[in-house]
C-alpha cells in the first residue's frame, strides 16, 4: 500500500501546487526584468569557435557550477563518442570499452546520474542504474552535453560527484521553415582492418506555432583490441582466479617467498561487431495563452557480436603451487610482508609447466533495445508564474547469449600432467589400439592421438619489456606425430581435441522507469529574492534480471550438464547401470596410479574424444598483436556461436534453459521527492538556496538456492527472500556566484547528495565457481561471487566547491576550482571468505567470494585549472593566429578510503586517477578547420586483490591518447572531414601493486573516419 499512497500523494501534491501557483499568478502584478539566462543571446552554432562560445555562455550564466559541450554543427559533437568529448572537461575521466570511450567518472567517482533533457532515462547498456555509459547512444543525435558539478534542489538529477544532462534538438530550436541535414561516414580500424559505414539524417519543420523534428542514425562498426597477459576473458581483463605459490598445498620447490601465480597466461584478439539504429522524434505545439506542449520519442536498437579467440596456457585448475614459478631473472625486486608475516616478492617472468596448452573462443551476443517517451506541458505567459507538468516512460531490454569452446593440445590421457592412461569412453571411440576393458566394448581412450604426449617441456612468459614474450615453443617433444617442436604440433590440426563447450551466464534483463513531475517558478518583486522554484516528482524504477545456462542431457537423460567437457564424468548416483552412461569393467585396470577392480561400474566422460573441427569450423590464427613468440594455432571460428542455443542443440541433440537462481533477482525502487528553492540576486551576488526531500521505498526479491546441479555452477531456485526497506534523505543545497566585475565570477557551492545504488548491488545472489580437481575427483570450489546485498545503503556525500572564472572576449576564459567531497556512505569491492562445500559434500575452504561491502567513509579532494582561448579575443590585429585557439586543463584528484594497500597506506577510490591532462589546439577559417586533442591520465586503481594474492591491488598504468580531425567546407551547405582517434595506437598497461609486476595489456587500435555532411 505504501507505493499506492506515494503515487496518490504525488498526484495530490501536483494538483495542489498547480492550484496554488495559478492563484499566485492571478494576483501577480507586472513582470520583473529578465534574468541573465533569459537575456542570453541565441547563438547559431557552426564551427569550433561557435561551439566554444556556446559552452562558455552555458557556464557563465548557470545557477550552479556547470561545464558544457556544444555540437559544432548538426550531427557533429567534437569527438567520435559522447564519452570522448566529455573527457576534455576538467574533472571528467573515462574508461574504454572495446577501445571506445565508455563509462564516465566526474571528479574521480562513477556515481554519476545521467538525464535526457533534464529527466532520467533508460539506456540498454545501463539497465539497472542511471549511470553514464554512452556506448549505445550515437553522438549525432545530441546538440550538447551539460556536466553539473554542484547540485540545485530543482534539478531531478542525482549523482554524488556530479550529473550529466544530454540535450537533443527540438523543432522550436531550429530555423523557421524546413531544415534538412545528413551525413555519411566510412571508418577504418588499424587492427580490425574493416571499412564500416554510418549514415545520419535530420529533417525538421518549424512555423513558430507547430514544429516537428526527426533524426536518425544507422551505424555499423567493427572494433578490435589485442590482449595479452594474465588469463581473464572479462571485457577489459583482470587478475582472474590468480592465487600464489603456496595455494593448495606445500610448495614443491621449497620457496619461502610468496608470489602471485595467475590461473594462466593468454594472448588473444578481441573483436566487437556493432550494428546500431537510433532515432528521435519530437513534436512541439504552441497552444496559446502561454501553454506549449512537447512530445519526445527516443529509440535505440543495438546488436553487438563480441568475440575473442587465441592462446591460453593455464593450470587446468589442478594446481597453483606447481604451475608457474619465476625464471632466474623473473623477480622484480619489489617486496612486502603481509599481515601474517609472510614475505612476498614481485614477479614479471615465469616458467610455465604444461598442464594445459589450448586455444579458446568466447562469444557474447548482445541484443539491446531502449525506448524513452516524454510528454511535457510548459506554461509561461510572461507573467510571474511559469511551470511544467511532465510525464516520462522508458523501457529497455538487454539480452546476452554466451558461447564458449576450447581446443586442447595436451590430452587427458597418457603423457599429460593431469591424469594417467586416458578417460573411459564408448567403444566407438576406441580406434587407436586401446585395450577393450568394458563389458560394452569401452576403453580408456586416447583423446588426442595426434597430439603432444610429453609433459617434460617448460614454456616461458616474460613481461619485463614493453610487450610480453612467450618462449619454449621450439622445444622437441614426442607425440602422435613423432618427435617435433611444440610449434609444429600447434600447426597440425590433428593435434587438437575439444576440451569443453558451454553456454553459461546468459541473461535476460528488462528495465522500466516511469516518472511524473511538476515544477514551477514564481517571480518575486523583492530587492533580494527574485523567484522561488518548487515542485514534486514521483519515480518508479523496476529491473527484472534473469541469468541462465543452456544445458544438455546425457546418458539417455540420467545426467544433465552445463560444462560439456572431457574432464566431466557421468554422475554415478543417477546413472550407474545405465548402458548409455558407462560400463562394468571386465578386468582389473590400473588408472591414474590406482587399481580399479573388475566388476566396477565406470562412467563415461560426458564429451568423448572430439576433433577440433568435428562440430565447428576452424581458422588458422597467427595475429596475437604485439606479443612475441607465439606460433600460429588453430582456433574455433567465433561465427559458430552466433546462436549458442542452436549450436548446442545441433551438437548434443537436446538443449534446455536452466535458471541460475543465485544470479537472478527483481528490484523495485520508488522515490517521492519534493523541493523548494529560493533564487536571489543583489548588485554583485546571485545564487540559490534549496532543500530537496527524497523518500525511498525499496523492494528486493532474491532466490533461495539449493545444492548445485552436477557439472555446473547452477543452484536451483528453492524459494524467495523478499526485503522491503524505506529511508528518507534531506538534501540541502546552496550556490553562490559573486561578480567581482563584468568579467570575473567567484563561485561557491555546498550540498548534500544521495544516489541510489545500481539495482544489481541490492538484488544479485550467490554464484559459486568450481573446477575439476584430481585430489577429490570432483568439482571443487575455487571462488565465488555475492553480487547483491539488500541491506546496503545508497551513496551519500557532503560536497563543497569553490571556483573562479575570468571571461575574456566571446570565446575565451580562464578558470580554477577546488572541491571537497566527504563520502559518508558508499559501497566498495571486497572479499569475504566462505566455506562452501565441494560437490562431494566436504568443506575444504574457506574460499574467497567477491562481493560489495559497506564502505566506512572516505573523501575526495581536488583542483581543476584550465583555459579556453580563442586568440582572436586577445589579439588586436587580424593575423594567422587569430584563427587559432587552445583548450587546456588539468585536474588533480586526491582520494582516500579506509581500505589499505600492502604497505598500510590508504587506497584511492576505484577508477580514480590523481592527474588528468587535456590539451586541444584548433584552427578555423571560413573554409577549413582542424583540431588536435591530447588526453592523459595517471595510474588508476582497478580493484584490490584478495588474500590469495596478498591483497595486492590491480592498477592501470599511465594512459595517453592523441586524436585529430580536419574539416573542409566546400560551400556553406556541404563539408567533408576526416577524424583520427588514438592515432598513435596507445595501449593500456596494467600492473599488480608494483609497476614492474605487469598483469595484462589491452592494445587499442587507431580508428580513422572519412565523412561528409550536407545541410539545406
Amino acid at each position: 500500500m505504501r507505493k499506492l499512497n506515494k503515487v496518490t500523494r504525488a498526484v495530490h501534491l501536483a494538483i495542489a501546487a498547480s492550484a496554488a501557483f495559478a492563484g499566485m499568478n492571478a494576483i501577480a502584478q507586472e513582470q520583473p526584468p529578465q534574468d541573465d539566462a533569459q537575456a542570453l543571446e541565441v547563438i547559431q552554432i557552426k564551427g569550433i569557435r561557435a561551439s566554444t562560445k556556446a559552452a562558455i555562455n552555458t557556464k557563465r550564466f548557470a545557477g550552479s557550477i556547470v561545464d558544457a559541450i556544444a555540437a559544432e554543427d548538426i550531427g557533429k559533437l567534437p569527438d567520435i563518442t559522447i564519452s570522448d568529448s566529455l573527457q576534455r572537461i576538467t574533472g571528467v575521466q573515462i574508461q574504454r570499452v572495446a577501445g571506445e570511450g565508455g563509462p564516465v567518472q566526474i571528479r574521480g567517482l562513477p556515481q554519476v546520474d545521467t538525464t535526457l533533457n533534464g529527466e532520467v532515462f533508460l539506456s540498454a547498456t545501463t539497465i539497472d542504474s542511471s549511470g553514464a555509459d554512452f556506448s549505445d547512444l550515437p553522438s549525432q543525435l545530441f546538440s550538447g552535453v551539460d556536466v553539473y558539478k554542484s547540485a540545485e534542489a530543482k534539478n531531478s538529477a542525482a549523482g554524488i560527484s556530479g550529473a550529466i544532462d544530454l540535450r537533443t534538438r527540438r523543432p522550436f530550436d531550429m530555423e523557421d521553415g524546413w531544415t534538412f541535414s545528413g551525413g555519411a561516414e566510412i571508418s577504418h580500424g588499424s587492427i580490425s582492418q574493416e571499412e564500416d559505414p554510418s549514415l545520419n539524417g535530420l529533417i525538421a519543420y518549424n512555423d513558430g506555432k507547430f514544429g516537428v523534428l526527426f533524426t536518425a542514425v544507422n551505424t555499423e562498426v567493427n572494433l578490435a583490441t589485442d590482449y595479452n597477459g594474465y588469463f581473464d576473458t572479462s571485457e577489459n581483463g583482470g587478475i582472474g582466479a590468480a592465487n600464489n605459490n603456496h595455494t593448495w598445498g606445500a610448495n614443491p620447490r621449497g620457496e619461502d617467498v610468496r608470489h602471485v601465480v595467475p590461473q594462466g597466461f593468454a594472448a588473444f584478439n578481441k573483436q566487437e561487431e556493432r550494428k546500431r539504429n537510433a532515432f528521435q522524434l519530437t513534436a512541439q505545439a504552441d497552444l496559446g495563452s502561454g501553454f506549449e506542449l512537447t512530445f519526445d520519442a527516443f529509440y535505440t536498437d543495438q546488436d553487438r557480436f563480441n568475440n575473442r579467440s587465441g592462446l591460453s596456457q593455464n593450470n587446468r585448475w589442478y594446481t597453483f603451487n606447481d604451475y608457474a614459478y619465476p625464471t632466474a631473472n623473473g623477480w622484480t625486486g619489489d617486496s612486502f610482508v603481509d599481515a601474517d608475516g609472510n614475505e612476498w616478492g614481485g614477479v614479471n617472468a615465469f616458467n610455465l609447466k604444461p598442464w594445459r596448452l589450448q586455444t579458446f573462443t568466447q562469444v557474447n551476443n548482445n541484443y539491446e533495445t531502449s525506448e524513452n517517451y516524454n510528454l511535457e506541458l510548459n506554461y509561461d505567459d510572461g507573467g510571474a508564474l511559469s511551470g511544467q507538468v511532465r510525464m516520462t516512460r522508458a523501457r529497455a531490454t538487454a539480452k546476452m547469449r554466451h558461447g564458449y569452446g576450447e581446443g586442447d593440445l595436451l590430452s587427458i590421457d597418457s603423457g599429460s600432467l593431469v591424469t594417467g592412461p586416458g578417460q573411459f569412453t564408448q567403444g566407438a571411440n576406441c580406434t587407436n589400439g586401446e585395450d577393450i576393458v568394458g563389458d560394452g566394448g569401452g576403453c580408456f581412450a586416447q583423446f588426442s592421438p595426434g597430439g603432444i604426449a610429453d609433459p617434460d617441456f617448460i614454456l616461458t612468459y616474460d613481461a619485463s619489456g614493453e610487450h610480453p614474450v612467450f618462449g619454449g615453443f621450439d622445444q622437441i617433444v614426442n607425440g602422435g606425430a613423432g618427435p617435433q617442436s611444440v610449434a609444429a604440433y600447434m600447426a597440425d590440426i590433428n593435434s587438437y581435441h575439444i576440451g569443453a563447450f558451454s553456454s553459461e551466464g546468459n541473461t535476460d534483463d528488462e528495465g522500466e522507469v516511469n516518472t511524473f513531475s511538476t515544477k514551477w517558478n514564481y517571480k518575486l518583486e523583492g530587492d533580494v529574492f527574485t523567484s522561488v522554484d518548487f515542485g514534486v516528482r514521483q519515480m518508479e524504477r523496476i529491473v527484472d534480471h534473469d541469468q541462465f545456462t543452456y544445458t544438455s542431457e546425457f546418458g539417455d537423460g540420467c545426467d544433465i550438464a552445463q560444462w560439456k567437457a572431457v574432464d566431466q564424468y557421468h554422475t554415478t548416483s543417477t546413472c550407474e547401470g545405465n548402458p548409455a552412461a558407462g560400463e562394468y569393467l571386465t578386468e582389473d585396470v590400473v588408472h591414474d596410479g590406482n587399481t580399479i577392480a573388475a566388476g566396477t561400474w565406470v562412467p563415461y566422460t560426458l564429451l568423448g574424444p572430439t576433433r577440433l573441427d568435428q562440430y565447428t569450423d576452424v581458422y588458422w590464427q597467427t595475429d596475437f598483436g604485439p606479443v612475441q613468440g607465439v606460433p600460429g594455432m588453430w582456433a574455433i571460428d567465433p561465427n559458430n556461436f552466433r546462436d549458442p542455443r542452436q549450436f548446442h542443440l545441433d551438437t548434443f541433440g537436446n538443449v534446455q534453459r536452466i535458471e541460475n537462481a543465485g544470479a537472478s533477482y527483481d528490484v523495485k525502487l520508488d522515490e517521492l521527492s519534493y523541493f523548494i528553492q529560493a533564487n536571489f540576486e543583489t548588485e554583485n551576488l546571485r545564487g540559490n538556496i534549496g532543500m530537496k526531500v527524497v523518500e525511498t521505498d525499496l523492494y528486493v526479491k532474491q532466490n533461495l538456492v539449493g545444492s548445485n546441479l552436477p557439472h555446473s555452477g547452477l543452484g536451483p531456485d528453492t524459494g524467495d527472500v523478499v526485503t522491503e526497506r524505506s529511508y528518507t534523505d534531506y538534501l540541502p543545497s546552496l550556490n553562490l556566484a559573486y561578480s567581482v566585475n563584468e568579467d570575473v565570477i567567484l563561485r561557491a557551492s555546498y550540498s548534500k547528495n544521495m544516489q541510489a545504488l545500481a539495482l544489481a548491488n541490492w538484488g544479485g545472489g550467490k554464484t559459486v565457481g568450481k573446477a575439476i580437481n584430481g585430489d577429490c575427483d570432483c568439482l571443487r570450489v575455487v571462488n565465488g561471487t555475492l553480487s547483491g546485498n539488500p541491506q546496503l545503503n545508497p551513496w551519500r556525500s557532503e560536497n563543497m566547491s569553490f571556483s573562479a572564472e575570468w571571461y575574456q572576449g566571446e570565446a575565451s576564459m580562464f578558470f580554477a576550482a577546488l572541491y571537497d567531497i566527504d563520502i559518508e556512505s558508499f559501497i566498495e569491492s571486497g572479499t569475504v571468505m566462505i566455506d562452501e562445500p565441494d560437490d562431494d559434500g566436504i568443506r575444504r575452504g574457506p574460499w574467497p567470494f567477491s562481493t560489495n561491502v559497506q564502505g566506512e567513509g572516505g573523501s575526495v579532494r581536488g583542483l581543476e585549472v584550465g583555459a579556453k582561448i580563442a586568440f582572436a579575443d586577445l589579439l588586436e590585429s587580424d593575423s594567422f593566429l587569430s584563427n587559432m585557439g587552445v583548450d587546456v586543463n588539468y585536474t588533480y584528484t586526491d582520494s582516500k578510503q579506509n581500505r589499505k594497500d600492502v604497505f598500510g597506506n590508504d587506497l584511492p577510490f576505484v577508477g580514480m586517477s590523481k592527474d588528468t591532462y587535456n590539451l586541444v589546439l584548433w584552427y578555423e577559417d571560413d573554409n577549413f578547420s582542424t583540431r588536435i586533442a591530447w588526453n592523459s591520465r595517471s595510474p588508476r586503481l582497478i580493484t584490490q586483490g584478495s588474500a590469495a594474492v596478498g591483497g595486492q591491488s590491480l592498477y592501470q598504468d599511465d594512459y595517453s591518447q592523441l586524436d585529430i580531425s580536419a574539416t573542409y567546407n566546400i560551400n556553406e551547405d556541404v563539408s567533408v572531414y576526416i577524424h583520427g582517434a588514438n592515432v598513435l595506437e596507445e595501449y593500456q598497461q596494467t600492473y599488480l601493486e608494483f609497476s614492474d609486476q605487469k598483469a595484462f595489456q589491452n592494445v587499442y587500435e587507431a580508428r580513422w573516419i572519412l565523412g561528409a555532411r550536407v545541410k539545406f
